[in-house]
C-alpha cells in the first residue's frame, strides 16, 4: 500500500461525501474515515458516506475513556494505516483535480515530508477565500530561503505527504484536544524529518464554513490553543530550534489577555519561561506601540 488518507469526521456527512468524491479510487490508496461519535439526530449511519465503498474503511469512534476530538480520531486512523505515505484531510475540505497525478509522481520520493501548495474557498458558495494565505507565505519563505525551520509554523497536518515510518519510528501522535491537536504532531514530524521538499502542485483546498472549530475562540479554546503551542515551543527549545512558534504562542496569550486578564497573568510565567523575558517585553511594547499608532491613524 502506497498511501493512507486519514479523515476525521463529526456531524457533516454531506461535506464528508464531497471530500471522498475528490479522492481517486486506487488499489494503492487506503482511505480511512474516523467518525468522532457523531450525533444520531444529524447523521444517518445506515447511509454513512463511504459505508458501501470497497476503497473506504470506516471507524466509528465512541470516545471511550474520555478520548475525544479530531486528534483522537486521527490517532485511531494511524493505528489502521498501512501506506508508505500518510495523508490527512479534514472532512469539510477536499482535494484538487491534480491529486491523482501527484500520487503517481511522488510515490517513490525519498524525502521524509513533502509539502504542497494550498488554496481555499467558502464552503457554501465555492468562491475564493484567503484562508490558505498564511500557510502559503510559510512555504514561500522556506522555498526562497532554503531555511526549512520556518516550516515548524505549518501546524496543520494536511497539504503534506508524511512518511509513515517517520511517525512510527518516533512514536508521534496527535494530542487529543478539541483545538490545535495537530501543532505538536507537525512540529515533531518537522524536527525528526531528515529531508523535506516543497512541491509546486496545489493538491488541497481548505474551506471556510460556519460552525467550524477553527473559528471558536472562547476562553476554553484559547487556553487549549495556548497550551498546545506552549508544548511545541518547549519541544523546539529542547532541540535548539526557534522558528516563529514563540510569536504565535504570544499571539494566543494576547487573545487570552483581552478575554480574561486574570487567566492571562496566571499564564505569564509560562510565556516568560518558554520565550524569554527580553522577547516578551519587546513584543508587548511593540504591540502597544502598534495599537497606539493604529488608534492615531483611525482618528
Amino acid at each position: 500500500m502506497n498511501y493512507s488518507i486519514i479523515i476525521p469526521h463529526k456531524n457533516i456527512p454531506h461535506l464528508l461525501q464531497r471530500c471522498l468524491d475528490s479522492i481517486p479510487r486506487r488499489e494503492d490508496v487506503q482511505i480511512i474515515v474516523v467518525d468522532d461519535n457523531s450525533d444520531n439526530n444529524i447523521v444517518d449511519f445506515e447511509i454513512f458516506p463511504g459505508l458501501n465503498d470497497p476503497f473506504v474503511e470506516i471507524i466509528f469512534g465512541k470516545n471511550e475513556n474520555g478520548r475525544k476530538g479530531a486528534g483522537y480520531a486521527r490517532n485511531l486512523g494511524l493505528e489502521r494505516a498501512k501506506g508508505k505515505w500518510l495523508i490527512f484531510a479534514d472532512a469539510d475540505d477536499f482535494f484538487m483535480p491534480c491529486f491523482n497525478e501527484v500520487l503517481d509522481k511522488y510515490v517513490d520520493d525519498e524525502n521524509d515530508i513533502i509539502y504542497f501548495k494550498l488554496t481555499s474557498v467558502y464552503s457554501d458558495t465555492m468562491l475564493p477565500a484567503n484562508k490558505h494565505k498564511f500557510s502559503m507565505s510559510i512555504l514561500e519563505r522556506a522555498q526562497i530561503s532554503k531555511q526549512y525551520d520556518v516550516l515548524f509554523e505549518f501546524a496543520p497536518p494536511w497539504g503534506k505527504f508524511i512518511k509513515r515510518c517517520l511517525v512510527e519510528k518516533y512514536e508521534i501522535q496527535f494530542r487529543e484536544y478539541f483545538w490545535s491537536n495537530d501543532v505538536l504532531f507537525s512540529v515533531k514530524c518537522g524536527i525528526n524529518a531528515t529531508t523535506n521538499f516543497i512541491a509546486n502542485e496545489i493538491i488541497y483546498c481548505q474551506t471556510i464554513r460556519e460552525g467550524s472549530l477553527m473559528y471558536s475562540h472562547n476562553l476554553e479554546s484559547l487556553k487549549i490553543r495556548f497550551h498546545s503551542n506552549y508544548e511545541s515551543v518547549l519541544f523546539l527549545k529542547k532541540h535548539n530550534k526557534k522558528g516563529r512558534r514563540s510569536m504565535i504562542l504570544l499571539a494566543w496569550w494576547n487573545r487570552i489577555y483581552f478575554t480574561n486578564k486574570k487567566v492571562a497573568f496566571f499564564l505569564l510565567p509560562n510565556i516568560i519561561y518558554s520565550c524569554g523575558l527580553n522577547f516578551v517585553l519587546k513584543k508587548i511594547v511593540f504591540e502597544k506601540l502598534k495599537y497606539q499608532k493604529n488608534k492615531f491613524k483611525f482618528f
